[in-house]
């Protein structure tokens, strides 16, 4: 498995090692983690300790407090430029971002940016800045994060539609959701099977107590994947995030 969606922001790092975040992928039966940090450079440690399984996303938050904050910096994509110039960069984000603020300088500024530089871009928002990120650079590559903001079937097929060769979404949070009694409901489970390769598992390790129930919730993800045909479970757990990435995951490990 691919995990798509993790975080080893300062809390986690106090309380796990990058050994123990380690042991608790191997526990878990994870291959790879794709990890932002708050401070960024906390993924980058993690990355330095293990390059072979970690894929390190450039976090732009120096703490959680700026979360709602970071889209009227106007000093911040000169500074996530400059940090992408030290250590190995898979992607910019999560941003957090709601419709009312996707047309602020700042994000399209750093739209640009991961496109120029052929960074995958998470973002945590509604479709409208979805669409706001395509309108700004067609050819960036997004992860959209949870199922989007709200996560309907018909909703998810109509921007897959839209976006049929850059636009993937992660699962992560959305377990209780899509399969609440761990069994994927039918109307899930045709999304799927209609866009095999757009979709990839994740957690979301958003907190201490997240990692510390890690291999509990891989085992709820794969409760519900292992079910399904075995083409479309290894496009969940590991096929469709490795095509995302694969850009990175071809280039050799940097210091």
């Amino acid at each position: 498995m691919i995990d798509a969606h993790a975080h080893y922001s300062a809390p986690a790092a106090s309380a796990f090692s990058p050994a123990a975040i380690l042991a608790r992928l191997d526990a878990a039966g994870v291959r790879r983690l794709v990890v932002t940090s708050s401070p960024p450079q906390l993924a980058q440690h993690l990355y330095r300790h293990a390059p072979g399984r970690i894929i390190p996303l450039l976090g732009v938050y120096a703490s959680d407090l700026d979360k709602g904050r970071w889209v009227h910096d106007a000093g911040l994509p000169a500074r996530i430029a400059a940090q992408l110039e030290h250590g190995s960069w898979a992607g910019i984000g999560e941003l957090h971002l709601f419709a009312g603020d996707a047309r602020q300088p700042v994000f399209e500024q750093l739209v640009r940016l991961a496109a120029a530089r052929r960074l995958v871009l998470m973002l945590h928002g509604d479709a409208e800045v979805i669409e706001r990120a395509f309108a700004i650079a067609p050819e960036v590559r997004v992860l959209w994060a949870h199922l989007g903001t709200r996560p309907q079937p018909g909703l998810l097929a109509a921007m897959l539609d839209r976006y049929p060769a850059t636009l993937w979404i992660d699962t992560s949070v959305r377990n209780e959701r899509i399969a609440p009694d761990g069994t994927l409901l039918p109307e899930w489970r045709a999304l799927f099977e209609r866009y095999p390769d757009r979709f990839v598992a994740a957690v979301d390790t958003f907190s201490v107590n997240r990692w510390q129930h890690y291999a509990a919730v891989v085992a709820q993800i794969r409760n519900w994947i292992e079910p399904l045909p075995q083409p479309l479970e290894n496009g969940l757990l590991h096929d469709n995030a490795a095509r995302l990435f694969d850009a990175f995951l071809a280039s050799p490990a940097r210091p």
